[in-house]
């Protein structure tokens, strides 16, 4: 299989390229692979690392690539560049290289302000479709919408504003007789007439002046000042008068924003703006519109109140972002001519490679996590869905002030092992944001710096939920980005358990996690564009990791009460066995070369996927689990993670968690074993678990299967009732 190719170039083009450079310039560090045939097949052969050089002195993307290259020089003693220049195509003498790809996720996010008829329905669906790219998206606009106060004015809310009064002077509703049924009329209440509503006075205000409507629309705009407004509303065939309401507002704050530029002598682009809503507005838009800003005209988003459609804006916001922001990264366009296809977005190519092994190997669905200093994303992908959630500026170094933002100290302090303030906190986000190059310098900082991120992965996964009725049901996590990769092996992989708490496959209560060790997803990604087959190749071999499957354990009860009962046999006869209590988390050593079967008994009270409560499963026979890096993980936390009440206790549990791979090592090391050795390098992507069949019950599986059409299928048998 190969990948889906995400720009217009044939692959027969570049069948003759045996050597590529391929950089992912991001906000912090930028990185450079060379892949190179070796052997018949493309093959990661070197990566070279350099600080990013966006900003003052150096303003250049370029000069980063060039260090990062020269990187490549030293380790390998190729030559590659000649006075500074990229030595291209590939010489007689080993010299050069046939081409040089690009990816970049340090530009600007997009700024974007969703607008619709109401906020919490089609403003909200315009709000999501925005992260499909690097975003922020900066607020709402509605018909429901109180908008921005003047100074010493009452704010919208409590009993100030009353959008149920189509009265009131700022009201969308004023004067109108086709005031939309957004606010459905209570048919028993009594309708009071005009006299009756004003003989006390004026219900809303006091006697500080005040705007209409329209004119706080416009203001709130104005402050946002937005790249790209994002509307959306009205099912097709719905009136149109409202959303032309809206219109009326953006255009009137693009004139405003005109006349001052034009005083001021400032160069200013027109406002973008992309409708998603109905369709039946679509030509009344453009007649209203008449040139003044740039409109584009998408499918709506919500054809009718039920469905959901966020594809084609997610489109038009992605090729808006690389058309208008990314050539704003300095050194963009040297950047350009240096490489053969067009710059690419890193989330982007990473969003392909997940697409990629979700049909890669059968039955695989597939949660990404690409975790950055700028930006953060989820990117979820099966055989026939994808959904991704984009944050720009939502990272770890210069974007930790708008994660501490979005959080809440006490929530930042439940997973730390020791008493922190919350100014303590503050400063260190703030002291990241202002020097976003600098690590954790002790393990103190390592502990906060992982409290961040997991905050900013829930609330990542929260918000990609919302995209889904349904939810997400994945086999296989991928952990990807500098703040993973760079920190030790069980703190990565216990901060993606954390952030977002996986519930496991429901099929098989297991899921299998990967790391991105070698960071090349997003090269892979961008390599597509170029030669998929060579982007494959370099995904399945040199890129992920693995760390093992995890089981978890779903209940709830006491803290310290018997969760379940975990015996493992290996292939070679030994067996483990491990008690595992509520709350706690656990570890049976497990090589990543060896097999194991599992049988594990819940308490009364826990289940394992959709296995009933207090039942026995295990693994189907002949159909075993693989190890990894950390071998089996039984996770009995309970989702969501149920922490001590009491500060002290909730401090040793979570200092707990945090020594489990330690104690396990401590144990290892005692017994003389080197059960956690892993197998040299990247491991390739492995069948994810699958078929169960009841314990003690027949079953001709054991056959040879082939694996593209009917794969071998690790899995839990959800059986008996004990």
């Amino acid at each position: 299989m190969t990948l889906p190719v995400n720009r217009g170039q044939s692959n027969n083009g570049f069948s003759n390229i045996e050597s590529v450079l391929v950089a992912d310039c991001g906000s912090n560090i930028t990185r450079v692979a060379l892949v190179e045939v070796v052997d018949q097949a493309y093959r990661f052969v070197a990566r070279g690392e350099a600080p990013s050089t966006l900003e003052a002195p150096f303003g250049d993307v370029t000069i980063g690539v060039i260090n990062a290259i020269g990187a490549i020089e030293a380790s390998t003693g190729r030559r590659l560049l000649l006075g500074g220049k990229l030595i291209v195509p590939q010489q007689e003498d080993g010299s050069g290289v046939d081409a040089f790809v690009a990816s970049s996720s340090a530009a600007e996010p997009l700024r974007v302000v969703a607008a619709g008829l109401v906020g919490g329905l089609s403003a909200a669906s315009a709000a999501r479709a925005s992260h499909a790219t690097y975003t922020d998206v900066l607020d709402t606009m509605s018909l429901d919408d109180y908008g921005d106060a003047q100074e010493g004015e009452p704010l919208a809310g409590g009993v100030q504003y009353d959008p149920e009064d189509p009265e009131a002077e700022f009201s969308p509703f004023a004067g109108r007789k086709d005031r939309p049924e957004i606010f459905p009329p209570d048919p028993n209440a009594p309708i009071p007439s005009r006299k009756e509503k004003n003989k006390n006075g004026p219900r809303l205000f006091s006697d500080n002046p005040r705007r209409f409507w329209k004119e706080r629309q416009v203001a709130k705009l104005r402050r946002l000042a937005p790249n790209v407004i994002v509307m959306s509303g009205g099912s097709d065939g719905a009136p149109v008068d409202s959303l032309l309401r809206l219109v009326d507002v953006i255009l009137e704050a693009n004139r405003q924003e005109s006349v001052l530029a034009l005083a001021t002598g400032e160069n200013r682009r027109p406002t973008t703006f992309i409708f998603a809503g109905n369709r039946g507005a679509q030509d009344k838009i453009v007649e209203k519109v008449g040139g003044q800003i740039e409109v584009f005209m998408v499918d709506n988003i919500r054809p009718t109140a039920e469905v959901e459609n966020l594809l084609p804006l997610q489109r038009q916001l992605s090729a808006l972002y690389q058309e208008r922001l990314l050539p704003g990264l300095p050194g963009y366009r040297r950047l350009n001519e240096l490489s053969t296809v067009p710059v690419n977005t890193t989330c982007n190519s990473v969003g392909l490679i997940t697409q990629f092994l979700a049909r890669d190997v059968t039955a695989n669905r597939v949660l990404t996590v690409d975790l950055g200093g700028a930006n953060s994303a989820l990117f979820y992908a099966s055989a026939t869905d994808y959904a991704s959630m984009v944050r720009g500026g939502f990272g770890l170094s210069f974007g930790l002030s708008n994660v501490l933002a979005e959080t809440n100290p006490e929530d930042i302090r439940r997973w730390l092992p020791f008493e922190a303030s919350e100014d303590e906190l503050i400063h260190y986000a703030l002291n990241k944001t202002l020097r976003p190059h600098i690590l954790p310098a002790t393990e103190r900082e390592l502990f906060i710096e992982g409290a961040f991120a997991r905050e900013a992965l829930r609330h990542l996964m929260e918000e990609l939920k919302r995209e889904s009725t349904t939810g997400y049901d994945y086999n296989r996590l991928i952990g990807a980005g500098g703040p993973l990769v760079n920190a030790p092996l069980w703190q990565a992989a216990l901060l993606l358990l954390d952030g977002l708490q996986p519930p496991g496959a429901a099929d098989t209560g297991l899921v299998e996690m990967d790391l991105d060790s070698t960071m090349l997803m997003a090269a892979a990604g961008t390599l597509a564009a170029l030669n998929p087959n060579a982007a494959a190749y370099l995904f399945r071999y040199d890129c992920l990791h693995r760390y093992g499957p995890v089981v978890v354990v779903h209940g709830d009860g006491q803290l310290g009460s018997l969760a379940a009962t975990v015996t493992m046999r290996r292939s070679d006869g030994r067996v483990r066995e491990a008690q595992v209590t509520y709350g706690s988390i656990a570890l049976l050593p497990l090589r990543s070369d060896e097999k194991a079967s599992l049988e594990i008994n819940l308490g009364s009270a826990f289940r394992i996927g959709n296995s009933e409560r207090g039942a026995v499963v295990s693994t189907t026979p002949g159909r075993e689990i693989v190890g990894g890096a950390l071998g089996l993980i039984i996770d009995a936390r309970g989702r969501p993670i149920k922490f001590a009440s009491d500060p002290k206790a909730r401090m040793e549990q979570v200092a707990g968690w945090y020594n489990v791979y330690r104690n396990a090592l401590q144990q290892a090391e005692e017994e003389g074993s080197n059960d956690f050795a892993t197998t040299s390098g990247p491991s390739q992507p492995q069948q994810p678990a699958a078929a169960l069949v009841p314990n003690g019950s027949s079953s001709s599986s054991n056959e040879p299967v082939e694996a593209e059409q009917k794969p071998a299928r690790r899995g839990l048998s959800l059986g008996r009732k004990k």
